[in-house]
């Protein structure tokens, strides 16, 4: 009896659950598969806000380098592909636009966001990609580091080449990190093809390591692992807001690219893909850039107006002051892989031997500024003819060709890294040598 009474109680309870179950979407929310390789707090911050703010769609992350983007997507048939392209690397855009590999997303527009910042343009002129935030490149260090070391703030490209700096640098190859590969050609395009080459082994002769991946290169910044290195503006801002002691500086010359997000022709969830799209570029998704752990540069105006900003949040006018004008997308894109083969070929595989030989030359020009010796000083400079120049001419015709991705290319292009490893090889060693002879001459030794 007592049951009965206690079912007939529950009724009422039972009734408002089934009618909430019967109320209740009968299907999942779609899938929207976006391909980024941005880190997890960047990620983690949009999948929660666009989560909750969509009861049709939820967002999903696969980590993938813009480096390799273009065979990601090839590999797989159309249907199959993630939905979003989400990077900072004009260059895969480029090459996925080359490739037939986005659809155009005019309707995944802000109409508040304007086609350009100042000089940059902020969408592809047929509305491929879309401008999501604004990025910059330079030097990030840890403060505490240099500080307990003695060593300088540095504040241009030139000044990692000192001999203060030797073996507290970190960088990444760029081979392996579309933003190093930025960096890059930015020093390439900005102080010529020979000197940028000469400026970029000085620079990678006095890194401690080359890493792996480019977040490796923030991290051990922040960490005090390494004093310091090129990195693109909003890792070292997230680390700094974030309370650790680093700072940042835009080196000049500098390329400034807009963050894009893209389509991706062949999605398997076009539609949730383009509704991803309109968030992140909505007020909400563009205010999310302004949280410490994210920290990147809105391209919608009036998030600027707000008075929410973290302290010292950088203005736009202070990134495009670093701008480099005569930087051509269509070169760097061009040239992507061999630019990435000529670094790994005399920086990577040869690091140890390269951060040898330029300590070596810092040493003995420290003692030539105390004992001059006109011998030790011409031997010196041979040495760094030798190490530090690139390994083929700007004009050269491998170099110069459109589509390097052919199989005579390949084989073309593998036969000339032989050629640089076993020349770099013989430069060095002629180098030690002539190293070793300075040294005596400059110690006074016959």
């Amino acid at each position: 009896m007592n049951r009965l009474v206690m079912l007939l109680r529950a009724l009422p309870a039972i009734a408002a659950i089934t009618m909430a179950a019967m109320a209740a979407p009968t299907h999942a929310a779609s899938v929207v598969l976006v391909a980024s390789s941005f880190p997890k707090e960047i990620l983690s911050a949009y999948k929660r806000a666009f989560d909750r703010s969509s009861s049709e769609y939820r967002v999903e992350f696969v980590n993938f380098p813009g480096t390799n983007i273009v065979s990601y997507l090839q590999d797989r048939p159309p249907g199959s592909r993630p939905d979003v392209f989400w990077s900072s690397s004009p260059d895969g855009f480029r090459a996925l636009l080359r490739h037939g590999l986005l659809q155009p997303a005019e309707d995944a527009r802000n109409p508040d966001i304007p086609t350009h910042l100042g000089r940059i343009e902020v969408n592809e002129a047929s509305n491929h990609y879309l401008g999501q935030a604004i990025s910059g490149y330079g030097i990030m260090w840890n403060s505490r580091y240099l500080a307990a070391r003695g060593i300088p703030a540095p504040h241009s490209w030139e000044d990692l080449a000192k001999p203060e700096y030797h073996g507290h640098i970190v960088m990444s190859s760029p081979s392996r990190s579309s933003t190093t590969h930025l960096i890059v050609e930015s020093i390439l395009q900005g102080f010529g093809w020979d000197e940028g080459w000469s400026l970029i082994l000085k620079v990678a002769g006095n890194c401690a390591t080359i890493t792996e991946r480019s977040f490796d290169v923030p991290n051990s910044i922040a960490r005090g692992r390494f004093g310091l290195g090129p990195v693109v503006d909003f890792l070292a801002f997230s680390g700094k807001y974030s309370g650790f002691p680093v700072d940042f500086s835009y080196a000049r010359p500098s390329v400034i690219t807009p963050v894009s997000i893209g389509l991706i022709n062949g999605a398997r969830n076009e539609t949730g893909g383009r509704a991803f799209m309109r968030f992140t570029l909505s007020e909400e998704g563009q205010r999310l850039l302004l949280r410490p752990e994210i920290s990147r540069l809105p391209v919608l105006p009036s998030v600027y107006a707000a008075n929410d900003r973290p302290a010292e949040y950088p203005q736009l006018a202070e990134v495009t002051a670093s701008y480099l004008p005569t930087y051509a997308p269509d070169v760097s894109e061009s040239r992507y892989r061999m630019v990435g083969a000529i670094f790994d070929q005399l920086v990577t595989f040869r690091h140890r031997d390269l951060a040898a030989i330029s300590k070596d030359i810092h040493d003995i020009e420290r003692t030539l500024r105390a004992r001059p010796n006109q011998n030790a000083r011409r031997a010196v400079v041979a040495a760094r003819n030798l190490v530090f120049q690139a390994p083929m001419a700007e004009d050269d015709e491998l170099l110069t060709r459109k589509a390097l991705r052919t199989r005579a290319n390949n084989a073309a292009i593998s036969v000339r890294e032989a050629e640089w490893a076993r020349r770099t090889d013989k430069n060095m060693a002629e180098a030690r040598a002539l190293l070793t002879a300075a040294k005596k001459l400059a110690q006074g030794e016959q």
